[in-house]
């Protein structure tokens, strides 16, 4: 669960980033180049945690499959 939650903490800066460079191209606004910025920043960094994070399987199987021989 917590795997999926960084993800999708991922995807949306990841979505904010993309709509932020859109407006710092078509506007030229130099805040929009620092949101685009912070925004990739923290994409990465959840994409990290995401990674790092522990991952568990449905049902316990994990436990069941590292008891075998």
């Amino acid at each position: 669960m917590t795997q999926r939650l960084w993800l999708g903490l991922a995807v949306v800066y990841t979505c904010t980033a993309v709509v932020q460079l859109y407006l710092l191209a078509s506007t030229g606004a130099v805040w929009a180049g620092t949101l685009t910025a912070v925004g990739f920043v923290a994409a990465l960094l959840c994409g990290l945690a995401a990674w790092k994070a522990p991952r568990r399987e449905r049902g316990g199987t994990r436990e069941i499959d590292s008891h075998r021989p």
